[in-house]
């Protein structure tokens, strides 16, 4: 038999334990009985039978979570799959977010989230300078900011061409118009050009994901 690491089972049962009681919470303030979320588990076309999520909620299965049951619970219960994960957000609540790495749950939803490298923790190992460095420029992180500045760019560029038709043909204010929008319009393709290169540092690719590629690998 492998030994068993103490610490990292010790946190494997903790987080599952928080998930396992955030499916209980979540189920319950939803007045759902365990069969009825295992109907609407059934529905979302992966059933979970009502003794998993018995042995889930009261966390008797080792500390074994499937990545699909997050996801699906998740989607059953109408809450984001990090709530489930880190119940404790808003609450100032803290918890152990890596073995032995004990902070607040809302920084754990911030690094899910995607807005920062790595939640502010107690005990974090320390890191070599070479992940330093990538902690510091985080492609990850970068490529989700992009996003969602590119985003807001986009809603920006149609209030931009709405405000531009409302003007008339000539005019100070058509000249102004015209540079806020080519100034909009060069700020969107840098964005995209930083997303193409995020992805590309983040996978090693063009990250296209060709069908092509994934079955090489198989």
């Amino acid at each position: 038999m492998p030994n068993i690491d103490e610490g990292a089972k010790e946190f494997e049962l903790a987080r599952a334990g928080w998930f396992g009681r955030a499916v209980s919470w979540r189920r319950k303030a939803l007045n759902l009985t365990a069969s009825e979320l295992s109907r609407r588990t059934d529905e979302l076309g992966y059933p979970i039978s009502r003794g998993a999520i018995a042995k889930i909620e009261s966390n008797l299965r080792s500390g074994k979570i499937d990545v699909a049951e997050v996801l699906v619970l998740s989607a059953a219960l109408d809450i984001p799959p990090v709530l489930l994960l880190f119940p404790q957000f808003s609450t100032d609540g803290s918890g152990a977010v890596l073995p032995g790495v004990l902070a607040k749950e809302d920084e754990a939803v911030l690094w899910m989230s995607g807005q920062v490298p790595l939640p502010q923790g107690d005990n974090m190992p320390a890191l070599s300078l070479e992940r330093e460095d990538r902690i510091v420029r985080n492609d990850g992180v970068q490529l989700v900011v992009a996003m969602r500045t590119l985003e807001e760019a986009l809603e920006t560029r149609i209030s931009l061409v709405h405000h531009l038709q409302t003007l008339k043909a000539d005019g100070a204010d058509v000249a102004d118009a015209n540079r806020m929008l080519e100034i909009n319009n060069e700020l969107i393709r840098n964005l995209r050009q930083q997303i193409r290169e995020a992805r590309e540092s983040l996978w090693g690719v063009d990250a296209a994901f060709a069908e092509t590629e994934t079955k090489d690998d198989e």
